[in-house]
């Protein structure tokens, strides 16, 4: 009996260790960020239906995978490793993670191989990467070569890739981390489940139960978003975000779940956005009532301005608080830039405006306002007030324009948001175009909402 109980307590030791193991369960308790990539490589066919992703990666297109073809034949030819040994690691589960630094999400996004390289090279101390993969003591030549350092064996199952990479290998996983003491908590917290933040954070049980292509968890004030406009997260008073990524029907849909201390219920909006002209390629519309949001893309827009940028603000405060709504729209490639607010009743626009120094042009109808090296043009037309870098001709020469945001096929899904904080649609496709020459039918929509104690951030990617 004595041998029967010892064979099963190892069996269960076994199967915790390896076999029922969880890449989620290196991750100290302690630790801001989580993001797990989960099977790239059964997700990939699907990633290439994304318009915008075929492009990234299709020869058509900017070539990625082509290129990183090339990169592991070229490591085959040199070192005598198989591209399979990394082609293995990339399409299974990934985790990175970080304690104690600002996460900015844009910064996992690049269209060069050589970015991804160089970030694992600089892996901060206090982060680490994983992979799952079936060649674990293949991968430190691998990575040696593709980040064009040396490595070397210092003990037994302990590696030093470059000057300040330090890797191991523990079952199925190969981790590597910016430090030795990074490493060897990792290890350790792999180990011992009472350390594990996925033991103590019960949002982790939702993460391994769901198919999601990209998932993760962090800590207020350490994930940052940064899109064109100002649009980023609030999260200074809650408790966790939650982020998961599913792929479907062409469309890669991210979703960020934050959870508040406060209770906060956002209103369902009336908006006349798809009756602007289709002449931009970005259109952001903001209820009147977000002030937070509204100055927060002011700021963005007129970032390095300081002396005039509180005379704006509290312009834009007044023209927001006698509208019902405002839109930002502009072709971000050319610097356009227009402020649109929507059924603008103000009684004192000559007196706001004076404040700001502007001066009028009766023979135009406008004023115009000079900041620093930016011309602003300021108008009524219709109900709607206008600031613009454009000035009030051309503004209504676009107004003559036939084609409305609404004709695009993608307003159906955009005119359905109708409860949200901020809403955004941009033309991915046209910036692409514009600046490089490709032709790539491919749009982003976002929107912020809040129910209850959970504000959420969704993007879908065409």
């Amino acid at each position: 009996m004595k041998k029967i109980l010892t064979t099963l307590a190892l069996f269960l030791i076994f199967v915790q260790l390896f076999g029922g193991s969880d890449i989620f369960n290196f991750v100290h308790k302690d630790y801001d960020f989580v993001l797990r990539i989960s099977k790239g490589g059964s997700w990939y066919n699907e990633l290439k239906k994304v318009p915008f992703f075929a492009f990234i990666l299709d020869r058509k297109g900017l070539g990625f995978e082509d290129s990183f073809s090339r990169v592991l034949e070229d490591m085959r030819y040199k070192t005598g490793v198989l591209p399979a040994v990394v082609q293995d690691a990339i399409s299974n589960d990934i985790l990175f993670a970080s304690k104690g630094i600002d996460i900015d999400i844009s910064n996992f996004v690049s269209f060069d191989i050589n970015y991804y390289l160089e970030f694992i090279k600089n892996i901060a101390a206090n982060s680490f990467l994983v992979f799952e993969t079936k060649y674990p003591t293949q991968l430190p030549k691998a990575l040696s070569y593709l980040l064009s350092v040396n490595f070397r064996s210092i003990s037994q199952n302990l590696y030093i890739i470059g000057d300040t990479l330090y890797a191991s290998i523990t079952g199925k996983y190969f981790i590597i981390a910016g430090s030795k003491q990074t490493l060897e908590l990792a290890l350790k917290t792999f180990q011992t489940p009472e350390m594990q933040m996925s033991k103590v954070v019960k949002e982790f049980d939702r993460l391994k139960a769901g198919t999601f292509f990209i998932s993760g968890f962090s800590k207020p004030n350490t994930l940052k978003i940064n899109l064109p406009g100002g649009v980023r997260i609030d999260d200074s008073d809650s408790e966790y975000l939650l982020f998961t990524s599913t792929i479907s029907a062409g469309a890669f849909t991210f979703t960020i779940e934050q959870k508040n201390k406060k209770q906060n219920n956002t209103s369902k909006i009336s908006d006349n956005i798809g009756t602007l002209p289709l002449n931009w390629n970005y259109y952001l519309s903001i209820p009147s009532k977000n002030t937070a949001a509204l100055i927060s893309s002011v700021e963005v827009w007129f970032s390095g301005i300081t002396s005039d940028l509180i005379r704006l603000t509290e312009f834009f405060k007044y023209s927001a608080s006698v509208s019902s709504n405002v839109y930002i729209v502009g072709r971000l490639e050319s610097g356009e830039l227009v402020f649109i607010f929507d059924n603008f009743t103000g009684k004192d626009l000559e007196t706001n405006l004076a404040k700001l120094g502007s001066k009028y042009d009766f023979q135009k109808q406008e004023w115009s306002l000079i900041i620093q090296s930016s011309k602003l043009y300021i108008y009524k037309t219709a109900n709607r007030l206008v600031m613009a870098t454009v000035d009030k001709a051309k503004f209504e020469q676009y107004e003559k324009s036939s084609k409305r945001l609404r004709d695009l096929p993608i307003f159906f899904d955009f005119s359905k948001i109708t409860t949200y904080d901020m809403k955004l649609f941009m033309d991915i496709g046209d910036i692409i175009k514009t600046t490089t020459g490709f032709n790539v039918i491919s749009k982003l929509l976002f929107w912020q909402y809040s129910i209850g104690y959970l504000s959420y951030y969704k993007f879908v990617i065409s």
